[in-house]
Protein backbone atom coordinates (compact mmCIF):
# COMPACT_ATOMS: atom_id res chain seq x y z
CA UNK A 1 0.00 0.00 0.00
CA UNK A 2 2.71 2.62 0.48
CA UNK A 3 4.46 2.43 -3.02
CA UNK A 4 0.87 3.99 -3.89
CA UNK A 5 1.15 6.75 -1.38
CA UNK A 6 2.78 8.93 -4.20
CA UNK A 7 1.60 7.48 -7.18
CA UNK A 8 -1.07 10.17 -8.21
CA UNK A 9 2.06 12.57 -7.53
CA UNK A 10 4.12 10.64 -9.88
CA UNK A 11 1.53 10.10 -12.39
CA UNK A 12 1.04 14.12 -12.61
CA UNK A 13 4.63 14.05 -12.86
CA UNK A 14 4.97 11.64 -15.67
CA UNK A 15 1.89 13.02 -17.75
CA UNK A 16 4.39 16.05 -17.75
CA UNK A 17 7.24 14.65 -19.02
CA UNK A 18 7.15 14.52 -22.86
CA UNK A 19 10.35 13.13 -23.30
CA UNK A 20 12.07 16.51 -23.29
CA UNK A 21 14.74 17.37 -20.99
CA UNK A 22 14.41 19.37 -17.56
CA UNK A 23 13.13 23.19 -18.37
CA UNK A 24 14.04 23.34 -14.60
CA UNK A 25 15.05 27.20 -15.61
CA UNK A 26 11.02 28.33 -16.29
CA UNK A 27 9.75 30.67 -14.56
CA UNK A 28 7.43 30.38 -11.79
CA UNK A 29 3.77 30.60 -11.30
CA UNK A 30 3.11 34.80 -10.87
CA UNK A 31 2.95 36.26 -7.08
CA UNK A 32 -0.42 37.11 -6.98
CA UNK A 33 -1.80 33.50 -8.29
CA UNK A 34 0.97 31.55 -5.64
CA UNK A 35 -0.91 33.01 -2.74
CA UNK A 36 -4.37 31.29 -3.37
CA UNK A 37 -5.70 28.63 -2.05
CA UNK A 38 -6.07 25.26 -4.41
CA UNK A 39 -9.68 25.38 -2.90
CA UNK A 40 -10.00 28.74 -4.79
CA UNK A 41 -8.68 27.94 -8.59
CA UNK A 42 -10.65 28.29 -11.02
CA UNK A 43 -10.36 26.37 -14.32
CA UNK A 44 -8.34 29.65 -15.60
CA UNK A 45 -5.95 29.40 -13.15
CA UNK A 46 -5.29 25.58 -13.31
CA UNK A 47 -4.97 25.52 -16.83
CA UNK A 48 -2.50 28.92 -16.73
CA UNK A 49 -1.07 27.17 -13.89
CA UNK A 50 -0.09 23.66 -15.89
CA UNK A 51 1.51 25.63 -18.04
CA UNK A 52 3.87 27.37 -15.72
CA UNK A 53 4.38 24.31 -13.95
CA UNK A 54 5.20 21.89 -17.24
CA UNK A 55 8.55 22.43 -17.94
CA UNK A 56 10.27 22.89 -14.32
CA UNK A 57 8.18 19.33 -13.73
CA UNK A 58 8.96 17.64 -16.98
CA UNK A 59 11.34 14.47 -16.90
CA UNK A 60 13.87 13.33 -19.49
CA UNK A 61 12.69 10.29 -21.24
CA UNK A 62 15.48 8.63 -19.53
CA UNK A 63 14.05 9.47 -15.68
CA UNK A 64 10.55 8.96 -17.29
CA UNK A 65 11.57 5.50 -18.23
CA UNK A 66 13.70 4.25 -15.25
CA UNK A 67 10.32 5.28 -13.38
CA UNK A 68 8.33 3.20 -15.28
CA UNK A 69 11.13 0.20 -15.04
CA UNK A 70 11.36 0.51 -11.30
CA UNK A 71 7.14 0.18 -10.83
CA UNK A 72 6.21 -1.89 -13.67
CA UNK A 73 9.38 -4.39 -12.95
CA UNK A 74 8.54 -6.49 -10.57
CA UNK A 75 4.62 -6.32 -11.79
CA UNK A 76 6.14 -7.92 -15.37
CA UNK A 77 8.74 -10.02 -13.93
CA UNK A 78 11.54 -8.12 -16.04
CA UNK A 79 14.26 -5.99 -14.77
CA UNK A 80 13.77 -2.01 -14.32
CA UNK A 81 17.04 -2.17 -16.30
CA UNK A 82 15.29 -3.74 -19.59
CA UNK A 83 11.95 -2.02 -19.03
CA UNK A 84 13.77 0.65 -18.78
CA UNK A 85 16.50 0.37 -22.43
CA UNK A 86 12.65 -1.13 -24.28
CA UNK A 87 10.78 2.67 -23.38
CA UNK A 88 13.99 4.51 -24.21
CA UNK A 89 14.75 2.50 -27.53
CA UNK A 90 10.95 2.83 -28.07
CA UNK A 91 9.59 5.76 -30.43
CA UNK A 92 9.12 9.49 -28.94
CA UNK A 93 5.59 10.38 -29.98
CA UNK A 94 5.32 13.86 -30.68
CA UNK A 95 3.86 16.01 -28.50
CA UNK A 96 5.56 19.06 -29.97
CA UNK A 97 2.84 22.09 -29.64
CA UNK A 98 0.00 20.57 -27.84
CA UNK A 99 -0.87 22.85 -24.68
CA UNK A 100 -0.79 20.89 -21.62
CA UNK A 101 -3.85 18.90 -20.43
CA UNK A 102 -4.53 20.64 -17.46
CA UNK A 103 -4.47 17.84 -15.00
CA UNK A 104 -1.24 18.98 -13.16
CA UNK A 105 -3.49 19.85 -9.88
CA UNK A 106 -5.71 17.76 -8.37
CA UNK A 107 -8.81 17.22 -9.87
CA UNK A 108 -11.57 20.00 -8.40
CA UNK A 109 -13.43 17.42 -5.59
CA UNK A 110 -9.75 16.56 -4.14
CA UNK A 111 -8.72 20.68 -3.85
CA UNK A 112 -12.56 21.34 -2.39
CA UNK A 113 -11.49 22.57 1.06
CA UNK A 114 -7.62 22.33 0.67
CA UNK A 115 -6.30 25.57 2.03
CA UNK A 116 -2.97 24.88 0.97
CA UNK A 117 -1.31 27.17 -1.33
CA UNK A 118 -0.87 27.25 -5.26
CA UNK A 119 3.15 28.32 -4.05
CA UNK A 120 2.94 25.41 -1.38
CA UNK A 121 1.79 23.14 -3.72
CA UNK A 122 4.36 24.07 -6.31
CA UNK A 123 7.23 23.84 -3.85
CA UNK A 124 6.03 19.51 -3.17
CA UNK A 125 5.58 19.13 -6.52
CA UNK A 126 9.14 20.17 -7.00
CA UNK A 127 10.26 18.36 -4.30
CA UNK A 128 8.62 15.45 -5.64
CA UNK A 129 10.06 15.82 -9.11
CA UNK A 130 13.37 16.16 -7.75
CA UNK A 131 13.08 12.82 -6.04
CA UNK A 132 11.87 10.81 -9.10
CA UNK A 133 14.53 12.40 -11.02
CA UNK A 134 17.31 11.07 -8.72
CA UNK A 135 16.20 7.35 -9.00
CA UNK A 136 17.78 4.72 -10.85
CA UNK A 137 17.45 1.34 -11.45
CA UNK A 138 19.26 0.57 -8.21
CA UNK A 139 16.56 2.43 -6.54
CA UNK A 140 14.30 1.14 -3.99
CA UNK A 141 10.59 1.57 -4.21
CA UNK A 142 10.65 2.79 -0.47
CA UNK A 143 12.41 5.62 -1.28
CA UNK A 144 8.81 6.80 -2.39
CA UNK A 145 7.37 5.57 0.84
CA UNK A 146 7.23 8.96 2.95
CA UNK A 147 6.33 12.63 1.08
CA UNK A 148 9.38 14.84 0.80
CA UNK A 149 9.66 17.50 3.89
CA UNK A 150 8.87 20.05 1.67
CA UNK A 151 4.94 18.48 1.38
CA UNK A 152 4.40 18.44 4.73
CA UNK A 153 2.19 21.98 4.72
CA UNK A 154 0.29 20.68 2.13
CA UNK A 155 -0.14 17.34 4.18
CA UNK A 156 -1.13 19.12 6.74
CA UNK A 157 -4.04 21.46 5.05
CA UNK A 158 -5.05 19.07 2.63
CA UNK A 159 -4.68 15.07 3.49
CA UNK A 160 -6.98 14.42 1.01
CA UNK A 161 -4.12 15.28 -1.37
CA UNK A 162 -1.20 14.69 0.27
CA UNK A 163 -0.92 11.05 2.13
CA UNK A 164 0.99 10.66 5.68
CA UNK A 165 2.78 8.23 7.46
CA UNK A 166 -0.20 8.51 9.77
CA UNK A 167 -2.79 7.29 7.59
CA UNK A 168 -4.38 10.43 6.94
CA UNK A 169 -5.10 11.02 2.74
CA UNK A 170 -5.01 7.25 2.54
CA UNK A 171 -6.28 7.82 -1.56
CA UNK A 172 -5.02 9.16 -4.41
CA UNK A 173 -2.32 11.99 -4.13
CA UNK A 174 -1.55 14.37 -6.39
CA UNK A 175 1.41 16.69 -5.30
Amino acid sequence: MKRTIHLGALVTVLSLAACGGEGADAAPTDTAMSSKQLKDLTADDVRSTCESLEARVKLSKEDACEYLGLMAGPALGKPCSELKDECVSAADESTQGQAPDGDCLPPDDQRAGCTATLAEYEVCLMAQTQMIRALTCDSTLTTLDTAPPDCDAVARKCPQIVATDDGEGQGTESP
